[in-house]
């Protein structure tokens, strides 16, 4: 029986198909997913924002709002060398200086006082909206709303404030390093919609990876091929010959995953959640359920054996599809079954194995995990007893 299993896994490995649909194509796929996040990620580095300002004497008499923007282009006393301020200044004379500098790229944003203290941006046409834009508008607004409350302080007990340097001087304080919030999460690591992707192809792959099994299991049955009808009448029964069969598929594709999942996390970064000791176990039970998924579809009566290709083929795409991987409206699809039909995602074994990695990387407690790896093993079984059903009731016809 080792000798079958042998015989087997290298007869699979020489299948160009084989190699390219369940090694390769897990790869490619991965560096051109790498390609694509590379630039949104480059994108969502933080770097230092060039703010404009007209140092006028109106600039000089908001007290407040010019301190509270030159500590922004500071960095912290225990900063790394790669932090960087988040904001840099640059004076000019005058508002036309200003707009000329907006204009030409100077700057990304200038800001000007007006003489009751109102500040206003100046922003370019073929410029507006961008993000830097909305991050400084967005420390205007806190300030201002600070300002304001501190107005409302002074109304409601005039001794609080005595002067509007000192409602000044608070405004700064609230939107400054005084008042602060704290990130806290509940999971292991932010959430990130990139790491879905990837996780979503082990699933692709844990599909697409049928095909292993049920092409030595068609070269085991009778009428199937005639390899098949060879094999009945060798020496090694048919039961050894379909144990041989599963367990040289399930190692073929327990090397697969495992081959992906060294490079997500050594190539593209994929972190785990620092433990990418527990995806064997993950990828075992993916490999189980796509060998009980070639099993069953290589078990159908009176299917040609290119027929079955191509249904492995559409349930590969099928069942990816509420995993997530193919882009946001994929993901919007996954999002809104699991809400609307969540049985339908229980038992989509694409969407478990992305289930089993996501409970793996963000979720402190195993028990998300394991509960997926279970739901794996469900599938599996359930998949491998229609097999059974299959394979039995043709045994009996040729008897």
């Amino acid at each position: 029986m080792l000798a079958q299993i042998y015989y087997n896994v290298r007869m699979m490995l020489r299948n160009t198909g084989i190699v390219i649909w369940c090694f390769a194509f897990p790869l490619i796929m991965a560096t051109i997913f790498m390609t694509m996040f590379a630039g949104m990620q480059s994108n969502q580095t933080l770097h230092t924002i060039a703010l404009g300002v007209v140092e006028d004497a109106n600039w000089q008499e908001a007290t407040g709002l010019r301190t509270m923007l030159e500590e922004l282009t500071r960095t912290n006393t225990d900063a790394t060398e790669d932090e960087k301020p988040l904001l840099a200044l640059t004076g000019y004379t005058d508002r036309a200086a200003a707009e000329a500098g907006v204009l030409a790229g100077e700057v990304d944003t200038a800001l000007v006082v007006d003489a009751d203290g109102a500040a206003r941006l100046l922003v370019s046409p073929s410029d507006a909206g961008s993000t830097d834009q909305g991050i400084v508008q967005t420390i205007l607004d806190r300030y201002l709303q600070s300002e304001e409350l501190a107005g409302a302080l002074a109304e409601s007990d005039p001794t609080v404030l005595a002067s509007a340097e000192t409602r000044a001087t608070l405004a700064q304080n609230l939107s400054g390093e005084q008042a602060s919030t704290a990130e806290l999460s509940v999971l292991r690591e932010p959430p990130s919609e990139l790491s879905r992707f990837y996780y979503a192809l082990l699933g692709y792959s844990c599909i697409m990876c049928s095909t292993v099994a049920q092409t030595l299991i068609d070269r085991t049955r009778i009428a199937a091929t005639p390899e098949g009808s060879r094999r009945q009448v060798g020496a090694l029964s048919p039961a050894r010959q379909l144990a041989a069969a599963l367990v040289a598929s399930w190692l073929i594709v327990m090397a697969s995953m495992m081959l992906a999942v060294s490079f997500f996390y050594v190539v593209a970064g994929v972190s785990f959640g620092g433990r990418v000791w527990l995806t064997p176990v993950a990828c075992g039970a993916c490999a189980l359920v796509s060998c009980a998924l070639g099993a069953f579809v290589g078990s159908l009566p009176g299917v040609r054996p290119d027929v079955k290709d191509g249904l492995i083929t559409i349930a590969t795409l099928t069942l990816s599809l509420p995993a997530g991987l193919f882009g946001t409206p994929a993901l919007e699809v996954a999002n809104w079954l699991s809400q609307h039909a969540p049985l339908v995602q229980l038992f989509n074994p694409a969407v478990q194995a992305t289930e089993a990695m996501l409970s793996l990387t963000f979720y402190d407690s195993l028990a998300p995990f394991a509960s997926a790896c279970g739901r794996l093993l469900v599938i599996a079984a359930l998949l491998g007893a229609g097999a059974l059903i299959f394979m039995r009731r043709q045994r009996y016809a040729h008897s």
